[in-house]
């Protein structure tokens, strides 16, 4: 009787890791680049007031990587949910770059917000990306 291969990884869980990191980089990029030209990040909605380094770090890298992990585990069973993942979140990013622009209390900062968002929305896009698809499939014509 021959065990019936199954999908073991959907995507290389170090491309989350580097999609996560990334955005940061390129969201503290952006912040800086806004105080520089002038925009006071200050924001009437949500959890703060006044948008500080710390916050790009901690709503960039965080909830990047630990969704990653649970789609990553997720996917491991049914592959199909990654594709699903994928455009839910950019959904989700992309309708959250759209709130910016009535709270923030300047155009510089709605700007600034929105592009982080869209960072955002790209790097998850690429980071749960069902990449081993060419690898699962050599692993399971070698267990045939």
């Amino acid at each position: 009787m021959q065990a019936d291969a199954r999908f073991k990884m959907p995507f290389n869980f170090a491309q989350v890791v580097i999609a996560a990191f990334g955005a940061m980089g390129l969201s503290t990029l952006a912040y800086f680049v806004a105080r520089v030209i002038g925009a006071s990040m200050e924001y009437s909605g949500g959890l703060f007031r006044n948008l500080d380094f710390i916050h790009i770090v901690r709503f960039t890298a965080l909830p990047i990587l630990i969704l990653g992990f649970l789609t990553f585990l997720i996917g491991r069973a049914k592959p199909g949910f990654c594709r699903i993942a994928q455009w839910v979140g950019v959904a989700a990013v992309l309708t959250s770059a759209v709130v910016q622009w009535f709270f923030a209390e300047d155009w510089g900062t709605a700007l600034t917000l929105a592009i982080m968002h869209l960072v955002v929305a790209a790097s998850w896009y690429i980071a749960v990306n069902y990449s081993n698809r060419k690898f699962n499939e050599i692993a399971a014509l070698e267990n045939l």
